[in-house]
């Protein structure tokens, strides 16, 4: 039994938790928008995603603004790829200044700033009490101390001594590594000094406490109606999963869900899923089976830059228009989504003008009318981005 100081304790902190989570929802100030100010002076890595404003004094037609690719490098014009992610704008700088050195220049001097930091949501599941995306930008600051406390805090039956964090392995591959933070601990002791900065598109996850997490359950993330930790079954598959998650959002970016499954070196190797392609062509090659532990996660296309398609001619709301992947993004199903088409139009003759990958001009003719009227959507066309819709007019006849 616990003594009653132990348990005066333990009240005061869940107290204190509690009352600094309702003041930073209520007032708007985090811990992250108090630290704002620090963010020079803590030296901020580079991250994949970030674009930087480039200065080199003896190569003027050099400076410009360059984009740090996924594995972590910019394509320095003639000095090649060079990977500075990690660095510190000083540090990169130097390192820019040591291959123009080494290969072109007797003396460089480069100078770095950020020109538009990553974006990208940070994802809290699990056991706290209100689940879900954070907005996060790559010149704010957001530990996980935070993040939890955003996000309602731990629930009653959270292990907050085994929480991860999920995040993206450096080098441009689809692995990501875990950091695993004792929360409770820091709650218990007040001793906040092993709290964890987050980064855009960090997942924490937050298991439930009694429960040997990866032994008999699967965790969903992401854009799924009922994200964290579902039981696991034999011959689940992908099919059966989304079923047992309650389906998928309206925000899922169906071509670019993953499973991501645990090795023994402690990172997530990443398995992708294009689930449009299973549930809109019954490609059954998706339908991949899951293993205990696996992560399934569904990113959001908030997160993305939309393609776009072109509507023109006889419709009611002609103009570019944003495509969601995902089932719906056929020529029939834009159409009638953005106001349908006029009186006038004639929809059996409706044009799709698209580029061919040898730069010429493609023109596929759909029967749209058709569709629409018999609700025969398997001769529906499924768009890219760039693709231009046309329909034409009726001619004389009504044609």
């Amino acid at each position: 039994m616990l003594g009653w100081g132990k348990v005066r304790t333990m009240r005061a902190v869940k107290f204190l938790f509690k009352w600094f989570t309702w003041a930073a929802v209520c007032l708007g100030v985090g811990w992250g928008t108090l630290a704002q100010a620090q963010v020079d002076s803590l030296g901020r890595r580079i991250l994949a995603g970030d674009r930087l404003h480039v200065s080199v004094r003896e190569q003027p037609d050099m400076s410009r603004v360059y984009a740090v690719a996924g594995d972590g490098s910019i394509d320095f014009s003639f000095a090649g790829r060079i990977v500075i992610a990690e660095l510190t704008a000083e540090e990169a700088a130097r390192k820019l200044e040591r291959v123009l050195e080494d290969t072109y220049f007797k003396e460089a001097h480069v100078t770095i700033s950020i020109a538009n930091f990553v974006e990208g949501d940070v994802l809290v599941t699990g056991a706290v009490r209100t689940p879900g995306h954070l907005p996060f930008r790559g010149d704010s600051i957001l530990t996980l101390m935070e993040a939890i406390a955003r996000s309602g805090g731990l629930t009653d039956q959270a292990a907050g001594d085994r929480v991860r964090i999920l995040r993206w392995s450096p080098g441009g591959g689809m692995e990501r590594r875990t950091i695993e933070v004792n929360v409770q601990a820091m709650l218990d002791t007040m001793d906040f000094s092993k709290d964890q900065y987050l980064r855009p598109r960090d997942i924490v996850a937050v298991p439930v406490r009694g429960e040997e997490e990866g032994n008999n359950e699967f965790l969903a993330l992401g854009e799924v109606k009922t994200p964290g930790f579902h039981p696991f079954s034999s011959n689940l598959d992908v099919i059966k999963a989304v079923s047992r998650v309650g389906g998928l959002s309206e925000f899922a970016d169906w071509e670019s869900a993953r499973i991501l499954r645990l090795r023994s070196n402690g990172e997530y190797a990443v398995i992708p899923l294009d689930l449009s392609r299973l549930f809109s062509s019954a490609d059954m090659s998706m339908n991949l089976p899951l293993q205990r532990g696996d992560i399934f996660f569904v990113p959001s296309v908030r997160n993305l830059v939309r393609a776009q398609v072109f509507l023109l001619g006889e419709v009611v709301a002609p103009g570019a228009v944003s495509l969601t992947p995902g089932p719906n993004a056929t020529a029939a199903r834009v159409i009638l989504a953005h106001g349908g088409m006029t009186p006038l139009a004639n929809s059996g003759r409706v044009q799709i003008q698209r580029d061919a990958p040898d730069g010429s001009k493609k023109t596929m003719v759909v029967d749209v009318g058709r569709i629409l009227k018999q609700g025969s959507f398997e001769a529906d066309v499924p768009l890219q981005d760039g693709d231009v819709i046309v329909v034409p007019e009726k001619n004389f006849l009504g044609l």
